[in-house]
C-alpha cells in the first residue's frame, strides 16, 4: 500500500519524529515556482516537438495532464487525427500582438481609441479586451481567445505574462498534476514545497506537519489510499447521519428513520434493524426498542456521526491548547512559560498524530477486527485526554500566581513525575499503535 509498508520504512518508524533528518524538499517563492513551470514546459516542448505557445495551449486543452498529452499525441494510433482536430480549434496557432492607434472598436464601436489586434486582425480596444482578460482569470482560465465570434486566435502567454493573476492560475494548474511540487493544507497557507523523493512528513514554517502526496496533514503510518477512503467515506455518509439513516443489507439502499422502533423494511422488501443494519433475525426480536449487536453495527450513519464527534473532541482539544498559549504569552509577564510551552507543542503534536489513528480505526470498522486496535486507542485517548487537562491547569496555575497578592510567586512552571509520565506512556502507546498499524497493513 502506498510507501507505507516497505521494510525501510517498518525499521524506521521513528525515523521522522525528528526534524534532523536530511530533507529533500525545497520551500519556494512565486518566482521560484513560476520558473519550474517554465522549465517543465521546456521538457514538454522537446519532447513533443512544438513551440512553447503550442505547448502551451496543448497543455490547457488537456488541463495539464502531461502523461495523457503523451499517451494522446505520442503513443496513440489516433494521433494524427487528434492533431487535426486540435488544428481546427486553433491550438496550433501562434499569432502575434499588433497594436493599432485611432482605431474603431468592433464591440463598443468606439471610434479614434486605442487598441490591439491578433494576427486575425480583428480589432478591439484596450478596454473591451480587458473586460474578456478579467472574466477569464475570474474563471481561473489562463486563456484569452479573439474577441470575434467562431475566431481561435488567443492571446500569446508573452504577452499574458505581464498580469500577474495569470501567472497565479497557470501555477495553481500547474502544481495540481505535478508530483515533484507539493503544498501546505495549513489554514491560509500559501507555501509550495519541491520534493525530490516522496516525503510523510514536511514540516512548513507555519507549523503544519503534512504529507507531499496527499497534501493532507501527517498521517504516517496511515497510507494515502486509506486515509482517502476514510474521509471520502465520512463526507459522503455525513449527509445521511444528519437525517438519522441507515443502509439496507440486501440492496444497499439508504433509509431514513424519522420516529418509532428499529425495525425498518426496505423498498426491496428487506426487514433490518435501524441501529446496526442487520437483518431482522430471531435475536432482535426480543424487543423492537433495543439492539444486540448496537455497539458492532455497521450503520453508516453512526459510523459517520461517531467519527465527526470524535474529530471535533480532538480539534477542540487542539484550539483550547494552542488558544491558551496564545494568551498566556500576550499577558503573562513573571512567570517563566518555556517548560509549558513545550509539553504544549508536545502534546498538539500528539493530538494530531491520534486524528490519523482515528481514521485508521473507522478503516478498520469497515474491513477487520477492530477490538484489539481499539483498546489500545482508546487507553491512548484516555491518556492524552488526562494530559490536556494538566496543560489547562498549569494555565489556571501561572494566570492565578500573575495576579496574587497574597501568595508567593511562582517564577517557572515545573511538571512533575507523574505528569511526566503519563507523556512517557504516551509515546510509548503511540509506538505500539503504529506498530500495530503497520503489521496489520502488511499482514
Amino acid at each position: 500500500m502506498d510507501d507505507y509498508c516497505d521494510d525501510e520504512y517498518y525499521s524506521g518508524i521513528e525515523e521522522y519524529e525528528n526534524d534532523n533528518y536530511q530533507k529533500n524538499e525545497t520551500l519556494l517563492s512565486q518566482n521560484e515556482l513560476y520558473q519550474e513551470f517554465l522549465d517543465r514546459l521546456e521538457k514538454i516542448k522537446d519532447k513533443i516537438g512544438e513551440q512553447s505557445q503550442v505547448v502551451l495551449n496543448i497543455l490547457i486543452f488537456f488541463n495539464f495532464e502531461v502523461q495523457n498529452i503523451y499517451e494522446q499525441l505520442l503513443l496513440s494510433n489516433d494521433s494524427e487525427k487528434l492533431k487535426v482536430q486540435l488544428k481546427e480549434q486553433g491550438i496550433y496557432n501562434v499569432s502575434d500582438v499588433h497594436f493599432h492607434q485611432n482605431m474603431i472598436c468592433s464591440i463598443c464601436l468606439e471610434n479614434e481609441t486605442q487598441g490591439f489586434s491578433l494576427d486575425c486582425n480583428h480589432k478591439f480596444c484596450k478596454n473591451c479586451w480587458n473586460q474578456m482578460i478579467e472574466v477569464q482569470f475570474i474563471s481561473q482560465i489562463p486563456l484569452v481567445r479573439c474577441l470575434q465570434d467562431q475566431c481561435y486566435e488567443r492571446l500569446p502567454h508573452s504577452f499574458l505574462e505581464q498580469y500577474p493573476k495569470y501567472k497565479q492560475i497557470i501555477i495553481k494548474r500547474f502544481m495540481q498534476h505535478d508530483d515533484v511540487i507539493t503544498w501546505c493544507p495549513g489554514l491560509n497557507c500559501e507555501n509550495v514545497f519541491k520534493c525530490l523523493t516522496f516525503s510523510k512528513s514536511i514540516k512548513c514554517p507555519c507549523g503544519v506537519k503534512f504529507c507531499s502526496k496527499c497534501r493532507e496533514e501527517k498521517h504516517h503510518p496511515i497510507p494515502c489510499d486509506i486515509l482517502k477512503k476514510v474521509l471520502e467515506y465520512q463526507q459522503s455518509n455525513e449527509y445521511w447521519a444528519i437525517l438519522h439513516a441507515s443502509k439496507c443489507p440486501q440492496c444497499g439502499r439508504l433509509i431514513q428513520r424519522t420516529e418509532g422502533c428499529f425495525h425498518l423494511k426496505c423498498l426491496c422488501g428487506q426487514h433490518f434493524c435501524f441501529k446496526c443494519s442487520g437483518p431482522w433475525e430471531k435475536d432482535h426480536q426480543s424487543s423492537f426498542y433495543t439492539c444486540p449487536y448496537m455497539n458492532t453495527n455497521k450503520n453508516p450513519s453512526k459510523y459517520a456521526l461517531q467519527l465527526k464527534n470524535e474529530l471535533q473532541s480532538i480539534n477542540n482539544n487542539i484550539r483550547i491548547i494552542e488558544q491558551s498559549i496564545k494568551e498566556l504569552k500576550q499577558k503573562i509577564k513573571k512567570v517563566q512559560l518555556d517548560p509549558l510551552i513545550e509539553q504544549s507543542e508536545k502534546i498538539i503534536q500528539l493530538l494530531k498524530t491520534s486524528k490519523s489513528f482515528l481514521y485508521y480505526k473507522f478503516y478498520l470498522m469497515e474491513n477487520k477486527d477492530v477490538q484489539i486496535y481499539e483498546q489500545t486507542f482508546h487507553q491512548f485517548q484516555e491518556e492524552l485526554n488526562k494530559f490536556v487537562k494538566i496543560i489547562e491547569s498549569k494555565k489556571l496555575e501561572v494566570e492565578d500566581n500573575e495576579y496574587s497578592i497574597d501568595r508567593i510567586i511562582i517564577e517557572f512552571i515545573n511538571f512533575n513525575n507523574s505528569e511526566k509520565k503519563i507523556l512517557s506512556n504516551l509515546k510509548i502507546k503511540k509506538k505500539q499503535i503504529k506498530k500495530y498499524i503497520v503489521e496489520t497493513l502488511i499482514m
